[in-house]
Formats: C-alpha cells, sequence, structure tokens
C-alpha cells in the first residue's frame, strides 16, 4: 500500500525529531565534534517541522506553553543586538535560534518522550564507559571529547535527568533499574572529570532537594542529611584523589593571600576582577567581544591589572555572570538571570518546588560561578535540550491526568 506524500512527511519528521533528541542526550559528549552533528540535526529536523506544519497540516505540536522557548528567543534576541553593537557569540545566538525552531515545532507524539527516555538511560551509561575507558587510557581527568569541565556538566545533567527517570516512572521496574545503572555512570564521570565547580553544584542540588523534602518530613530526611554528610566525610579521607583536588584548591587560596595569582583559582580571581572593572567603564551593554581582548590590554598598560590577565588560558572570564557583565553589560546580565532561572519559575509553577526537573536550572546557576557553559553551544544545547524535555514531560503527564 503506497504511503500518501503529506503521511510520508510526517513520518520523515518525526524520525527526524526523534534522531535529534536521541543524539542531544546520547551522543552530543560522546563522539567528536558532537556540537556540529547536532546542528546539522537540529536544522534539519526544525526545515522539516516547519514543512509539515504549514504544508503538511499538521498543526499538533509540543508545546502549548510557550513561555520557555521565549525565553531562548529572549536570550538569543540578546546576543544578537550585542552582536550588531560591537560583537558576541554567533554559535550561541544562532545554536539557540535552531532550539528555539526545534522546540516550536516539535510534533505532539509519545514516541518522542520515549526516545528521549531511552536516549538519557543510554547517554548516562555512555558517559560512564567513556570516563573509564579515558582513564585506563592514561587520562587522569576525562574530558571526553571536549574539556574536563563541560564533560563535567553534561555528566551532571545526566545525572539528574536519570534521577527524574527513577522518580517519575515509578510503573517500570526496569526502567528504575536502568535509570540508577545510567546515574551512578553519571557520577562516576562526574568524579573522573574533577571539576570542582561542578562538584560543588552536585552538592547543592542535593542541599537544596534534601531541605526541601525536610520541611514536610523531618526526622526522615533529618537522617538522610546526616548520612550524607557522613558519606562525603568518608569519601573524602578515604579518597585520595578528592583530597589532592582539595587540597590544591587551599594551596590557591594560600597563595593568594601571599600575592601569587599564577594558580587555577588565581587567574579566576584576575579574571573576574577585570571583567568588573570592564563592566564598569561600559555598564549598560559591556565591551563586547571586540574590546574584550583591548580592555586587558588597556587595564594592563595603565597598571590597573597584572600582566597575568593576558594569559591565553583566560580568553574569557572564567564566570558566565561575569562574562555576561564585561561582554553585555547590564541587559546581559539579567537576561542571564532570565535564562537561568525563570525556567525554573516555570517548572516550579506546574511541578512544585520538590520537582527533580528544577535541578537542571540550578545545576548550571552553581557550575556558572566558576565557568562560562552557555559560551560553549555543547552545554548551551544540553541545558536548553534538557530544559525542553523536561517541559514536554510536564505537559504530557498534565496531559494525562486531565484526561
Amino acid at each position: 500500500m503506497s504511503i500518501k506524500p503529506l503521511e510520508f512527511l510526517d513520518k520523515v519528521t518525526t524520525a527526524a525529531f526523534a534522531l535529534t533528541i536521541a543524539f542531544s542526550f546520547c551522543g552530543l559528549f560522546l563522539v567528536p565534534s558532537g556540537q556540529s552533528v547536532l546542528s546539522n540535526l537540529l536544522v534539519a529536523s526544525g526545515v522539516l517541522g516547519l514543512l509539515n506544519y504549514f504544508i503538511g497540516g499538521k498543526k499538533d505540536v509540543f508545546f502549548t506553553e510557550r513561555r520557555l522557548v521565549w525565553v531562548f528567543i529572549f536570550y538569543a534576541a540578546v546576543i544578537l543586538i550585542n552582536r550588531i553593537i560591537h560583537g558576541d557569540q554567533y554559535g550561541v545566538m544562532r545554536g539557540l535560534f535552531y532550539v528555539s525552531v526545534f522546540s516550536l515545532m516539535m510534533p505532539r507524539k509519545k514516541i518522542l518522550l520515549s526516545v528521549g527516555c531511552v536516549a538519557i538511560l543510554s547517554g548516562g551509561v555512555g558517559l560512564g564507559l567513556l570516563s573509564l575507558w579515558q582513564y585506563e587510557n592514561g587520562i587522569l581527568r576525562v574530558d571526553g571529547f571536549t574539556n574536563a569541565i563541560l564533560f563535567s556538566q553534561a555528566a551532571l545533567t545526566l545525572a539528574i535527568l536519570n534521577w527524574c527517570l527513577f522518580i517519575k516512572i515509578r510503573q517500570s521496574c526496569w526502567v528504575r533499574v536502568f535509570s540508577m545503572i545510567a546515574l551512578i555512570s553519571s557520577l562516576l564521570a562526574l568524579y573522573f572529570s574533577q571539576s570542582r565547580g561542578v562538584w560543588l553544584a552536585l552538592g547543592v542540588i542535593s542541599c537544596y532537594m534534601v531541605i526541601y523534602k525536610a520541611t514536610f518530613k523531618p526526622c526522615k530526611y533529618g537522617i538522610v542529611a546526616l548520612l550524607f554528610l557522613i558519606s562525603i566525610g568518608g569519601i573524602y579521607h578515604t579518597n585520595t584523589l578528592v583530597q589532592s583536588r582539595v587540597a590544591s584548591a587551599v594551596s590557591d587560596i594560600n597563595n593568594m593571600e601571599e600575592g601569587a595569582y599564577n594558580t587555577s583559582w588565581g587567574l579566576r580571581v584576575v579574571a573576574w576582577e577585570s571583567a568588573w572593572l570592564g563592566f564598569l567603564e561600559s555598564p549598560l551593554v559591556g565591551v563586547g567581544t571586540d574590546g574584550f581582548t583591548v580592555v586587558k590590554e588597556h587595564q594592563v598598560s595603565q597598571g590597573v591589572m597584572s600582566p597575568l590577565v593576558m594569559n591565553p588560558i583566560l580568553a574569557h572570564a572564567h564566570s558566565q555572570y561575569m562574562q555576561n557583565l564585561i561582554i553585555r553589560g547590564a541587559v546581559g546580565i539579567l537576561a542571564l538571570m532570565i535564562f537561568l532561572f525563570y525556567p525554573m519559575k516555570l517548572v516550579v509553577e506546574k511541578a512544585g518546588w520538590g520537582s527533580p526537573y528544577t535541578m537542571i536550572p540550578l545545576s548550571f546557576a552553581v557550575s556558572a560561578l566558576s565557568d562560562v557553559p552557555f559560551e560553549h553551544q555543547n552545554t548551551l544545547y544540553l541545558y536548553a535540550l534538557s530544559l525542553v524535555f523536561c517541559w514536554c514531560a510536564i505537559e504530557f503527564n498534565m496531559e494525562k491526568k486531565v484526561s
């Protein structure tokens, strides 16, 4: 039996969206140049989605509540305007527009959520296996095919998403078992990547959930909190890798107190001070990417900043908040706050403060204190598409309750 052209278009569109979702959670950080592959998939699925919507007449798209997509578009528009004024990240702006079209045109089909769940399970296990393979092959601080900090952020995000599956999908014992395996694998990748900023994010979101739960069951979660603290203490006292990372941070702080800033955290402090001074020079819209290096050179020539600020490692401000301040000014930091915390507000409105979905924006908000996840396409894609998946799951669950 022949398939009608419009039916064929609908099937191809669904397959393209499914492939894009699968690669987002199981492929983006597991293959070289994953962000380029995902960009192409987003464009292809977005174009097919537009054709299916306007020509095929398939108007039943996933998002009925589109405020999350408007957040993406708003942040991309701020970057676009700043780029026109004095330069900004083209890849970041373009990626957000891709995700926005993808989200708006996604067909409302349960199979896409199912594909997302399988991809999240597979992606968590994949990150764990990749980290083990790299560690066994002599890479003591595993980095996937990006760098250790970005890989660490990916591991934490997959751990959170697998925790969401473990909590939400109660009717399937196998899914819960595999989600716990994937969760442990993701945490293993997080451990081997050795990013202290992302470790801090894990601690913050863990404390957040325990404190929230303790407001309803204080005795039970008081015990959980105690066990959590004992576990952290046990890990620290028995694990040389954790001890060395903590000792390195303490050493960096001691060196800074003695005036030596040529260390990991010392250089971060130099970058933050430089970014703040650059923001004060242009507080409304910042200095843009065109003026970033010029400002630092001027600071050094005037004796305001140490020559360390010109270290090639400091190609950015090593904090998303400071990066937005110097590159995009007050407008940029406002846009960043909306980009980080308005999605959390939307999740709270629909699913409550205790929803595990709130941990995605919260984890990035903490990690962004010491790195710039939104200046890199791969972590930007992971953040935005994780929110899209969570929002689709919320809408689908609400639809089931109504019916």
